[in-house]
């Protein structure tokens, strides 16, 4: 059996990890959300590791609210900086594979070209600086773990872009989507597959490695709810705009 923690259990990407509980017999999840172990506590952490021998940390915990985190700003870096780096110290002390999600916040997006494992970092706003540097811990310490990047995250579950314009939909006639942002929507539940059928074979160096994740193909927002639209039939108008008159 792989005994594995997995932290931050309730938002969307923890709850797509319960989602797939019984598709990996092999596994022994531990599921934990702040409230029940918080991973920017140290001593908490060590404690509840000495109880507890795992062989995989999948920390899916992280402060998400891309504005709000300008306002909160120390929470924000408590959550996606300090609470990685201390998660990977603890994953050389205690011996335990560290799997840390990313995100594409950490780059400028001003690149006409997919982004790879070593283009170079440029986080504009908190959130992608805060991410960044929880990178670098890992980087800098040398932890058991692997950083996995990935973007425009939907699923059954939590807040995502796809319920953001069903439920839009249901107040608005016109929803107005910016057209000029590209990327890769990736559906939660292929990632938590596809990292645990990885985890299963054991397919996993010592070192820190950074991989990208994300679905096939690429597109905007603007042209992502179109087809949201069209394949939940909703009744509303998709109008395009420009970033800059988005912040208007």
């Amino acid at each position: 059996m792989i005994k594995a923690l997995v932290t931050g259990s309730n938002g969307q990407l923890g709850k797509s990890f319960q989602h797939c509980t019984l598709e990996y017999p092999e596994f022994d999840f531990i599921y934990k959300d702040f409230f029940e172990l918080d991973i920017c506590d140290e001593n908490q952490l060590g404690n509840f590791f000495k109880k507890n021998k795992v062989n995989v940390v999948i920390n899916c915990a992280a402060y998400t609210d891309v504005d709000q985190s300008e306002v909160e700003t120390e929470k924000a870096e408590k959550i996606n900086t300090n609470a990685v780096g201390i998660l990977s110290d603890l994953s050389i002390k205690y011996k335990f594979k560290l799997i840390h999600f990313s995100t594409d916040y950490i780059f400028d997006g001003t690149s006409n070209k997919p982004y790879v494992e070593d283009s170079p970092i440029a986080p504009l706003g908190v959130y992608g600086k805060t991410k960044a540097e929880g990178e670098k811990l890992i980087l800098k310490t040398r932890g058991n773990a692997w950083i996995i990047r990935t973007s425009w995250l939907f699923s059954p579950f939590g807040e995502n872009f796809v319920k953001k314009i069903i439920s839009l939909s249901q107040k608005k006639n016109k929803i107005n989507v910016v057209s000029d942002q590209i990327g890769s929507p990736t559906y939660t539940l292929d990632l938590v597959r596809d990292v645990l059928k990885i985890i299963s074979n054991r397919i996993l160096s010592n070192d820190p490695k950074i991989l990208h994740y994300t679905n096939a193909g690429q597109t905007s927002w603007y042209e992502f709810a179109k087809k949201i639209k069209v394949l939940c039939k909703l009744n509303c108008f998709i109008n395009s705009i420009e970033t800059d008159s988005s912040k208007a």
